[in-house]
């Protein structure tokens, strides 16, 4: 996932840590279905704060209304628990520095810079970065376009920036203060706090990218922690950094064309160059997602596609 801001001069998950979080995603979701229906509620006072949040920013009433009260916007805090507690990339047992990726990815990203040549060629002159850091990032994003996205991104967002509601915060904490305490926390009531404050704005610019690409917002699917397309840009970083790759005149997050452009502008921005030290082109990848892991495993990749 890219991240907008970074100090300088962002998944696939291992494969033993997706068996413990899928674990947990159904141990979440079991507690959920166990609840009442009425128990879980953003509450129109939730939702009419969020709808004139967003107003303020620009958008329509009518059309914030209108995607709020639509049916398709439903309360699911297992998203909460994902994005606060299961969102950072895990290594494996074996390498606990580096994320578990399937061997035949490194002969399939081969064959992606042979089969997308002219375009990633154009992407190193225009931005200086070769083909290889472009498909490495693709390979851990989205398994090259060909991960599933199953989670409706506008819910998502619209979960995590409820828990600006403090009874709706609440209900998370005494639903899962067993497994999770810390909810109860100082640091992690703040950090939740910024947390709905962030998807607040990513909301927004979900809504806008929505509207460019003539989508509708609220049959956008992405990862749970929002990100979109096969470059995984959440919605601000896409509006700061989305290239039109194929000229079209449309910058669609969605599109391959666009997100490899993207990735290549977003990696030159960072300061990202073929010659630089190693240390240099780790902070570039450290801008797109704040994990070392994932560092690791991108230079890993990087390197694999760059040998003969």
């Amino acid at each position: 996932m890219i991240w907008l801001y970074c100090e300088v001069g962002v998944k696939l998950k291992s494969r033993e840590s997706y068996v413990k979080k899928s674990k947990t995603f159904l141990i979440v979701t079991l507690v959920m279905t166990l609840l009442p229906a009425s128990a879980w509620s953003f509450g129109e006072t939730s939702m009419k704060y969020l709808s004139d949040r967003l107003v303020e920013k620009g958008l329509e009433k009518d059309h914030v209304q209108a995607l709020f009260s639509d049916p398709r916007v439903s309360v699911k805090p297992e998203i909460i628990i994902q994005n606060l507690f299961h969102s950072s990339p895990k290594g494996t047992k074996e390498q606990p520095d580096h994320m578990y990726i399937d061997p035949k990815y490194i002969a399939k990203g081969k064959e992606y810079i042979i089969e997308n040549a002219q375009v990633l060629s154009a992407l190193e002159k225009r931005f200086g970065t070769s083909p290889q850091i472009v498909t490495a990032i693709l390979i851990v994003e989205s398994r090259l376009n060909t991960y599933p996205m199953r989670y409706n991104v506008f819910s998502a967002y619209a979960n995590l920036a409820a828990l600006l509601n403090p009874d709706y915060f609440r209900q998370i904490q005494e639903s899962y203060a067993k497994k999770y305490p810390s909810l109860q926390d100082e640091a992690m009531v703040s950090r939740a706090q910024k947390k709905a404050k962030w998807a607040l704005n990513e909301l927004y610019h979900l809504i806008l990218i929505a509207r460019d690409i003539n989508a509708d917002p609220l049959a956008i699917s992405g990862s749970f922690a929002g990100a979109l397309g096969p470059a995984q840009f959440i919605p601000s970083s896409f509006a700061e950094y989305g290239v039109d790759g194929d000229n079209d005149g449309i910058r669609d997050p969605f599109n391959i064309s666009d997100a490899m452009a993207s990735i290549a502008f977003y990696m030159k921005r960072a300061g990202w160059k073929e010659d630089a030290s190693e240390e240099r082109k780790r902070t570039a990848i450290w801008c797109y997602n704040r994990s070392k892991v994932y560092v690791n495993t991108i230079m890993m990749l990087y390197e694999n596609l760059s040998s003969s």
